[in-house]
């Protein structure tokens, strides 16, 4: 499974940032990147959450083919 955000929909409300700073930090413009790209089963709650609770929904979890 992948982490990923849609730029598009982001509008840098910096809440996975603060909530997941394990799986997220925000660039030098407050985008938030993504620093574990794969999430592991010790992280994937936090990933969940983190997609939960975005406002905008820019973040998904993907299922790799």
């Amino acid at each position: 499974m992948r982490l990923v955000i849609d730029y598009k929909k982001c509008r840098k409300a910096a809440q996975c940032t603060y909530l997941h700073p394990e799986l997220f930090e925000a660039d030098q413009t407050g985008a938030p990147v993504v620093l574990v790209e794969h999430p592991g089963d010790e992280l994937r709650a936090a990933a969940e959450e983190a997609v939960e609770l975005c406002p905008n929904g820019a973040i998904s979890l993907i299922e790799d083919e």
